[in-house]
């Protein structure tokens, strides 16, 4: 099967994108959904405690690795690295799949388990569209001592502030007086502003799927066929090409997804 971008078909590449609408929704769903859940088992999660931020102290590929894991999808990983089309696989698993039950080890799947996973995945998809980065990769800039990073990873999930690494970070301001850093985190706790939110979140998703493609020598034509007329994430306008290439250099400057 010919690919045309490196280890995706464009068919392949709409169809990754075809799946954030779902994710935007969840996001804003979740939480209304738990808090009105009749569900016994749910209420008893909640009550235990359901904590994910830990996870984020991982590299992303190791994040996605172990959290399969921990939701009984190891066998099913390795099928997939296996397969003639790993990444065809991939989607059409992510786009179907569902949860049989069993955790590692054939055990039963603990439901605070499930949660803290799914919403970890979810935020940091959502911090992608958001950031062109993942919270891993956030948390991994806050560990080399960018505060900007952490604030942030603090807008795209506010349970991040007890991460390990941020927490510590936290600790540290306290105990010197940092009134400016407070400041500014207080503000980061409100999350993402609405426009960064809606505007084009879609668009730097697909730049850093680009950009992890190793797609990064591409014609100002092939980013607007690509970006507006395949996966019309950006509107057809005149000044289209010129905005897709500034926005294209400045995913390539990421280094760290």
């Amino acid at each position: 099967m010919e690919k045309e971008y490196r280890k995706l078909t464009a068919d392949q590449f709409r169809r990754a994108i075809g799946q954030l609408p779902e994710v935007k929704a969840s996001v804003r769903e979740l939480p209304e959904l738990l808090r009105t859940a009749s569900s016994q088992k749910i209420r008893e999660a909640l009550q235990s405690g359901v904590y994910w931020a830990a996870l984020y102290e991982l590299p992303l590929v190791q994040h996605a690795a172990f959290g399969l894991y921990l939701l009984g999808q190891g066998d099913k990983l390795v099928e997939i690295a296996k397969a003639a089309d790993p990444q065809g696989a991939m989607l059409q698993h992510m786009q179907g799949g569902e949860l049989e039950g069993k955790g590692p080890d054939e055990a039963d799947l603990d439901l605070g388990t499930v949660l803290a996973v799914v919403v970890s995945f979810q935020r940091t998809v959502f911090s992608i569209m958001l950031y062109k980065r993942s919270i891993s990769a956030l948390v991994a800039e806050v560990r080399e001592g960018n505060d900007d990073s952490l604030f942030l990873a603090v807008r795209v999930d506010r349970a991040a502030l007890t991460c390990p690494t941020i927490a510590q970070r936290i600790a540290k301001a306290e105990l010197l007086g940092e009134k400016k850093f407070f400041e500014r985190l207080r503000s980061a706790l409100k999350g993402p502003s609405k426009k960064h939110w809606e505007f084009y979140s879609d668009l730097r998703y697909s730049l850093v799927l680009l950009r992890e493609l190793g797609m990064d020598s591409m014609s100002d034509a092939e980013l607007e066929h690509l970006l507006v007329d395949v996966l019309q994430v950006y509107p057809k306008t005149w000044s289209a090409r010129k905005n897709l290439r500034k926005q294209y250099y400045e995913s390539k400057r990421i280094k760290r997804l």
